[in-house]
């Protein structure tokens, strides 16, 4: 069982994945995805097996919500503006 949020996309063939809020920015998104992969994530496959040809970086905001332009922040604890970190 997912634990994914996943609606039915305007795209065919697709779905969209209500992405978690991303911790440092605050933002909440939205990624398309084959619907092939959905319904392997829907199934309770891990992200990276359900949807390899997702770019990593989405992969992470589907999991995490971690946006890509955060990414580089969370991953090496530099570029990231400190205001936009909750709590601060």
């Amino acid at each position: 069982m997912s634990h994914h949020a996943i609606y039915d996309s305007m795209q065919e063939g697709c779905a969209d994945i209500l992405t978690p809020v991303c911790p440092f920015c605050g933002q909440q998104g939205w990624i398309t995805v084959p619907q092939p992969g959905a319904d392997a994530l829907m199934e309770g496959q891990p992200v990276q097996d359900a949807l390899p040809e997702v770019d990593p970086r989405l992969r992470e905001q589907i999991t995490s919500g971690i946006y890509p332009r955060c990414f580089p922040g969370a991953e090496f604890g530099d570029g990231i503006d400190p205001d936009l970190i909750h709590g601060h």
